[in-house]
């Protein structure tokens, strides 16, 4: 059953998913807000970052652990928390500075760290019984 899914979500699939899912949120965050309707959920804003970012810590370690040779080493994780999180304030400097109908909110980094946190939890519960 392991060597099943490994062989069904192969590296270039990974890749392929991983990338295509990075540059889809990075269009996303950096669209202009238009006048729409509101969500009338309390927090609706970050909860969506902490999913997109718990998300994308899932997808990239997920390309990781489907490498051959291995790549994965002690500190692989905690890199791609670190590199995902300074993407995630390069996002909000970017919405801050170049785009006018967006702002930067420290909160949105927290709701960040937050999906990180919560998506390295999911890769190292899940790790145990795919890979």
């Amino acid at each position: 059953m392991k060597q099943g899914i490994k062989n069904l979500l192969g590296p270039k699939l990974l890749f392929g998913l991983a990338l295509g899912y990075t540059l889809l949120v990075t269009v996303a965050l950096l669209m202009p807000i238009t006048d729409g309707t509101k969500i009338a959920i309390p927090f609706a804003d970050k909860i969506v970052h902490l999913i997109i970012n718990a998300v994308l810590f899932m997808v990239w370690a997920s390309y990781i652990f489907s490498r051959k040779p291995k790549v994965k080493k002690p500190y692989t994780l905690p890199l791609l928390f670190v590199c995902i999180f300074i993407y995630g304030i390069l996002i909000e400097v970017i919405q801050e500075r170049l785009i006018l109908a967006r702002g930067a909110e420290l909160f949105d980094v927290v709701a960040n760290v937050c999906g990180l946190i919560l998506g390295s939890f999911v890769v190292k519960v899940s790790n145990k019984f795919i890979y």
